[in-house]
């Protein structure tokens, strides 16, 4: 059952984010260590207990620049630096890394410090942190190890939970609203093994390119009032995290191509085989990059420079992906709001699923094969929905897949024209009451609450689309994409809870949405005809 549930799944979108490429059909298209960089000395498996350590006086590493504000501009479009100033309290990231890095041998380990400032959000003290460790959840092939917490003078042992995903402190002095910890974590990843088609994963080695996403102790969300620290379930997405700025540098081998969230400001040799490279983000949930012999093709699109990152092999489907990108790029911007970033990259990532999104660069893991322009339009499409839109990916998985997937049939609209769009729901629609065990389920529910991987996709993805166009025509265009504009405008850079959704759809219409939201949303129930 899980092997048709695959199938099928991939049939849907021929490459959507996490869906395994090995049984795809073919469909054609519609149009080593740094100086100075202090590495863990603890070894990668270890037991931990919330003990403080008194140590000798610990200087934060690395070190603030002086202008932060116009650092961080950079990152942006210039009719959109001023959203810089609007986050005065988010959280803010210095990350030191080096990469030791054998792609021949497809061998890799990381080795970094991250200093973290912190603000308290709530009206009351926070008496622990909680940071994620990504790359121990299953969907990477990779190990993490964050045994110190470095606060002021004390370095603190951390507690480990749910499996190894996760370390919480106890902090010194409970935090008062308001108020920013400063601290320090250093950290250690290491890949272990390399992605298969067979066996698609988010971090780790294909093709000599070496995937990292979410690399460094990630802070979570706090959700009424406490840390989100959740494992995820197998087959969507992992991360939920709020808007923060980063500060990054990358020590790797010199000569090795490196794509990465946000915008390059500086480079240079080390004279001793390594190069340093910084990159600077505006208000991003997340950082990720990758590494490798990769060649890179670029265009500007509207002020926006999007970059192709690709193998030699692949070099000839640069353009495709490029024009793919900024077709969609001009018609979210249309349709939904303005892409704020300066820079947008897509890489070439065999084996990552058919694609996965992170703000900024995204995985296509099609490169190479006829099935590249859908999961390329819909990769970039997760840029305006999760990326700018947040939601939580673990309980809401429709609001940003869904949401997606039906990026795609605007893109076909605006690209290739409104008979293809017609087409591609004409096909959902079939896959859904074809394919789905339970066409009636509801688009709503958490990712692990499906039968499996296969139906959260069908159900979701699919069916989650068909109700984006079931809204559409219950609104009528021009409400529809009213609504989407003020969403934008409302939550762009936040998180968008369905009630907030619904809320704002009703309020552009003046309508009740309430019986559609509960037969596609909330409750399930036969889809009506088309």
């Amino acid at each position: 059952m899980a092997k048709r549930s695959l199938f099928l799944l991939c049939l849907l979108l021929a490459g959507a984010c996490n869906l395994p490429l090995a049984t795809q059909p073919a469909v054609g298209d519609s149009v080593a260590a740094s100086p100075g960089i202090l590495a863990p000395t603890l070894p990668p498996t270890y037991t931990p207990t919330a003990v403080p350590s008194p140590t000798a006086t610990f200087q934060p590493t690395p070190a603030v620049e002086a202008d932060l504000a116009a650092l961080e501009q950079a990152a942006m479009r210039p009719e959109y630096r001023g959203d810089v100033a609007l986050f005065p309290n988010s959280t803010r990231y210095w990350i030191e890394v080096a990469v030791d890095l054998d792609s021949h041998a497809q061998q890799a380990e990381m080795s970094g410090l991250a200093r973290i400032q912190f603000t308290n959000p709530l009206d009351r003290p926070l008496p622990d942190m909680a940071l994620m460790l990504w790359p121990n959840d299953p969907q990477y092939q990779a190990e993490m190890s964050a045994s110190l917490v470095v606060i002021g003078n004390q370095a603190i042992v951390p507690e480990v939970e749910a499996g190894g995903l996760a370390i919480r402190v106890l902090l010194p002095e409970p935090l008062q609203p308001g108020e920013v910890l400063d601290f320090t974590v250093p950290f250690h990843v290491r890949d272990i093994g390399v992605m298969k088609a067979s066996d698609p994963r988010r971090f780790g080695f294909t093709h000599g390119v070496l995937l990292a996403p979410t690399f460094y102790p990630l802070v979570p969300r706090l959700v009424d009032g406490a840390w989100q620290v959740e494992e995820a379930p197998p087959g969507g997405d992992t991360t939920n995290s709020d808007v923060a700025f980063y500060h990054v540098q990358v020590t790797s081998p010199l000569g090795v191509a490196l794509a990465a969230s946000g915008t390059e400001i500086d480079h240079g040799d080390n004279g001793d085989g390594t190069a340093t490279t910084t990159f600077v983000t505006g208000p991003m949930r997340d950082f990720a990059m990758a590494l490798g012999p990769l060649q890179m093709e670029q265009r500007i699109v509207d002020g926006i420079l999007i970059k192709a990152w690709v193998l030699p092999e692949h070099a000839s489907d640069s353009p495709r992906i490029l024009a793919a990108a900024a077709a969609q790029v001009r018609t979210l911007t249309a349709r939904v709001g303005p892409y704020p970033y300066a820079e947008l990259d897509l890489v070439d990532a065999p084996g990552a699923f058919g694609g996965i999104e992170y703000p900024g660069l995204v995985f296509i893991g099609t490169v190479g094969t006829q099935r590249l322009i859908e999961p390329t339009v819909h990769e970039v499409g997760h840029q305006w929905f999760y990326g700018l839109l947040g939601n939580d990916q673990l309980f809401d998985p429709w609001m940003d897949e869904a949401a997606a997937t039906y990026t795609e049939v605007l893109y076909y609209e605006n690209a290739v024209g409104p008979e293809r769009a017609t087409t591609a729901l004409s096909e959902y629609r079939q896959l859904v009451v074809s394919y789905a065990l339970d066409p009636s389920s509801p688009i709503g529910l958490p990712v692990g609450d499906y039968f499996s991987e296969g139906e959260y996709g069908l159900i979701v993805y699919i069916k989650g689309a068909l109700f984006f166009d079931a809204l559409r025509r219950e609104m009528g265009d021009a409400a529809f994409f009213d609504f989407f504009h003020t969403l934008f405008t409302a939550y762009r850079y936040g998180f968008v809870s369905p009630l907030d959704f619904q809320t704002s759809a009703e309020q552009s219409c003046s309508c009740d949405l309430a019986p559609l939201f509960n037969l596609w949303v909330y409750d399930g129930g036969p889809m009506p005809g088309p």
